[in-house]
């Protein structure tokens, strides 16, 4: 993908190319969330960049005013979700035991996985007797895949590089792309890809965050450069046949505190349509998904939070008191620009040893394994992985022990200062 531009604006909807597109969230600038580096490096990352969301008012699909140069995201890719998360890697397999169960049409199965990652949902297929190939971007990520045994290819999925894969290896059975699809800068030329490459009885299965969720539960985490479109099912429907194929199933998952998981064959395919589809389009309706006022709750919802943690933790930097952030996924940078906290932390801590040792972007604080906290003593400790709030604090009892604070930032604003009662009752 040759770009050269670090930031483009885009004016055309993905989805269905109109330019009647309308501001609905004006979000902070922000860097991007996942140029964690050496202290060493810290000057690579000076920039932030627009982030605000449009609403396409022709077709109703919402997408980032613009995208960061793909190659300035991937160069160094951190996020590793399966292999740091155990629950994510049990939902893979049983993912991949529903997709044999429902479509696995012949004994040879060929699956490719686009945005692969480390290879993790791919080697799953690969128990199963599937071949695989991934495609992945990210060179220090891809190696990893490749050293593990899933063969990957450190690219982008296009058009051309799917021509290219049908020429050497076939058709595919199946076409992964699991929470990437939002991630991808051209969406026309991807999806031309996945429908030349697919067999004629072929599945393309993509796990993405579904966007009512996003509304209802107020997920701004989601709200990052990396994610360049956000879905639901109107929409998307629409798209897929535009380039010949049919959605034919969705499902909800609990993946990320609410995602869907679709399932699209070409228009010749053998599967008939599922309700499911129906049913998310009334839904859709009856909220308001593509009505711009929708929208306002969401920034409310921005604009109380950050008020109220300033209140709280302003008089605590003044009085001297030790602030960290207990989390640094890309998430987490959205949440320190938009709620203005980047001169607020005295470090972070992650679990993930990947980023140990690391500074942010921009702010270049520093970040350090979670058992800093006990060794630091920070007075709040803001948790900015607030999907998994409960779990961290769960592991952390002994900070509380020793009189520190937990901050949780969703699905409200609360300070946890003493032990749950469910652990004192163990």
């Amino acid at each position: 993908m040759m770009l050269t531009n670090k930031f483009t604006q885009v004016n055309n909807c993905r989805m269905c190319d109109s330019q009647e597109l309308k501001v609905v969230l004006p979000l902070s600038p922000l860097p991007i969330g996942d140029r964690y580096t050496s202290y060493e490096d810290r000057t690579k990352v000076t920039e932030t960049f627009p982030l605000d969301v449009n609403l396409c008012q022709n077709c109703g699909h919402l997408q980032n005013s613009g995208f960061v140069n793909p190659s300035m995201i991937y160069v160094h890719y951190l996020s590793r979700p399966a292999t740091t998360n155990s629950t994510l890697s049990d939902a893979f397999r049983d993912y991949i035991d529903y997709i044999w169960d429902q479509y696995k049409k012949t004994e040879e199965i060929f699956l490719i996985e686009s945005g692969s990652n480390d290879g993790a949902f791919s080697s799953y297929a690969k128990q199963k007797g599937a071949r695989v190939l991934g495609i992945e971007p990210a060179p220090n990520v891809a190696e990893h895949a490749n050293k593990n045994g899933v063969p990957t290819l450190c690219d982008y999925f296009t058009l051309d590089l799917a021509k290219k894969i049908k020429l050497e290896h076939g058709p595919a059975n199946f076409f992964i792309a699991n929470h990437m699809f939002a991630n991808v800068p051209t969406s026309n030329d991807f999806i031309q890809g996945v429908e030349h490459l697919l067999a004629d009885d072929g599945i393309y299965v993509m796990q993405t965050n579904y966007h009512v969720d996003v509304l209802q539960k107020n997920l701004i985490e989601n709200f990052t450069h990396e994610h360049l479109s956000y879905f639901y099912v109107k929409p998307f429907k629409k798209f897929v046949e535009r380039y010949g194929m049919e959605l034919i199933d969705v499902q909800r998952v609990p993946a990320k505190e609410g995602s869907l998981r679709w399932f699209v064959q070409k228009k010749s395919g053998p599967y008939s349509v599922k309700p499911s589809i129906n049913a998310l389009l009334k839904l859709e309706e009856s909220i308001g998904v593509s009505k711009p006022d929708t929208y306002k709750k969401t920034l409310d919802f921005i604009f109380d939070t950050k008020k109220k943690l300033h209140a709280i933790l302003d008089p605590a930097k003044k009085a001297g008191k030790k602030i960290a952030g207990f989390g640094t996924s890309t998430g987490a940078t959205t949440f320190s620009f938009n709620y203005d906290l980047g001169k607020t932390f005295d470090f972070f801590v992650d679990d993930d040893q990947y980023r140990h040792n690391l500074v942010s972007p921009i702010y270049h604080i520093p970040v350090l394994p979670s058992k800093a906290i006990y060794e630091e003593k920070p007075d709040y400790v803001v948790i900015l992985a607030p999907l998994y709030a409960d779990k961290i604090i769960q592991k952390n009892i002994e900070y509380l022990k020793q009189g520190g604070k937990f901050l949780k930032i969703w699905p409200t604003l609360e300070i946890i200062d003493s032990i749950p009662i469910a652990e004192v009752q163990n």
